[in-house]
């Protein structure tokens, strides 16, 4: 791993030295996208297809895009009772995380009669992508569609790649039937998130899109915005570790590779005021990696993006982080819920060396889905709150638009804008 110290670089250089941000220098990727979306929006089914069979399954056909329910008998019983129970004990801390999230309709009496309030209301229409053609997720599937299911979406669909046959992994199959979600098609990709943008005879338009995949489902996402919403442009993942010397320097190099082993793009940063727990993570790290099935990508990971970070203080190792605003924050301290309010930015903080942020990606409650590339600085986790939209309230009597009236002419006189100071005096004539 790079070393870098704190001497002669302040927190922010160093943030800029080790961060890339995720849809710099893509133009030429972009491009490609813009023509996978384009053709799909103006061509529909038969431009999914075509894609799909380029991408992934050459035999699909517009009949087999849409999974059966005996497909989904069939995965269930692949998948097996052990594999379900665990799907039902992770729904279950996921839920119950996010029933606590839900946002309410409020209400305020104000002098004159007037009623100010919010109004809560779930997105009709969502659409889910899960990844799926090279790995299995139905983790993210749980964390991405429980937040939905709590906030009671009336339409959820899923798209998630079918392999080469054209089949969904079971293991994903299974998760989306416990969940409810049967609607569910075998395309993925920039075809699958136009496809929910526009719409086509199969695949169903939507409100708003979610859920993780590659540079290429990022960039679709960014061009269909405006026409539907999104849930946020997500890159590699990334973990910060804050230690002192206290931690244990086998704990350190195990969480580190544990984000490291996602792909060569991960991000496996230590951030320490503890020169002597250097070389010991560095040993732990050889020593770990070798033991992953994953160990390539891992050891990749950790040679060109992973980082140890030399501070002068805790107070400044927190400084750096806050300038990385990574996804996850692991603190592995003496104290570490002292440190707890020093962390600015970041997509999930974990606290303790008991506090592992594998924990945080299956099982103990918030969504794994959390903001990448520098973004937790104005962005946040998925939650449930994302699955609804806010309206404003307003009531007034004809009381409170004679006691405001003169505040409206004077603003709207100097804005050139008559028509509301007519709209506002036709009320107070009588009729």
């Amino acid at each position: 791993m790079r070393i870098l110290t704190t001497r002669r670089r302040t927190p922010r250089q160093i943030a800029d030295e080790l961060s890339t941000h995720l849809l710099e220098e893509v133009s030429e990727q972009e491009a490609s996208v813009r023509k996978i979306v384009e053709a799909v929006r103006a061509r529909g089914d038969e431009a999914v297809i075509e894609y799909t069979r380029r991408f992934d399954c050459p035999g699909m056909t517009a009949e087999r895009l849409a999974v059966t329910e005996e497909e989904f008998a069939r995965a269930k019983r692949a998948a097996g009772k052990t594999f379900l129970e665990a799907v039902a004990g992770a729904v279950e801390h996921v839920r119950s995380y996010h029933e606590k999230q839900r946002p309410h309709d409020w209400f305020d009496l104000r002098e004159f009669g007037t009623v100010l309030g919010q109004k809560f209301t779930p997105i009709e229409r969502v659409g889910i992508h899960v990844p799926g053609f090279t790995a299995v997720y139905p983790s993210s599937l749980i964390m991405t569609a429980v937040p939905g299911l709590v906030a009671e979406v009336d339409e959820m669909t899923l798209c998630t790649p079918a392999d080469s046959r054209g089949n969904i992994h079971p293991a994903t199959l299974a998760t989306a039937d416990f969940l409810g979600l049967h609607r569910v098609f075998k395309v993925g990709g920039p075809q699958a998130i136009a496809a929910l943008a526009y719409g086509t005879d199969t695949i169903p338009k939507v409100d708003k899109i979610f859920g993780p995949g590659s540079i290429w489902v990022q960039l679709a996402k960014k061009i269909v915005y405006g026409t539907v919403g999104i849930d946020g442009l997500y890159g590699p993942s990334e973990v910060v570790v804050l230690a002192d010397e206290a931690a244990e320097p086998r704990l350190i190099a195990a969480d580190l590779l544990a984000q490291a082993e996602h792909g060569p793009d991960s991000v496996p940063i230590l951030i320490t005021p503890a020169r002597s727990l250097v070389e010991p993570v560095q040993n732990e790290l050889a020593k770990q990696v070798r033991r992953l099935s994953r160990k390539a990508q891992a050891w990749e990971s950790i040679t060109n993006r992973g980082a140890i970070v030399i501070t002068k203080s805790m107070d400044e190792a927190c400084d750096v982080a806050n300038e990385l605003a990574p996804e996850h924050v692991q603190i592995c301290t003496e104290s570490p819920f002292s440190w707890l309010p020093k962390i600015r930015n970041a997509g999930c903080i974990s606290v303790g060396a008991t506090s592992p942020v594998t924990l945080g990606d299956y099982v103990i409650g918030p969504s794994h889905v959390l903001p990448t590339g520098r973004t937790a600085r104005f962005s946040s986790g998925l939650g449930t709150a994302d699955f609804f939209h806010r309206s404003s309230i307003i009531y007034t009597s004809k009381e409170a638009v004679k006691e405001h009236a003169h505040i409206v002419r004077a603003l709207a006189a100097l804005e050139g804008l008559d028509g509301h100071i007519r709209a506002m005096t036709a009320r107070l004539r009588k009729s």
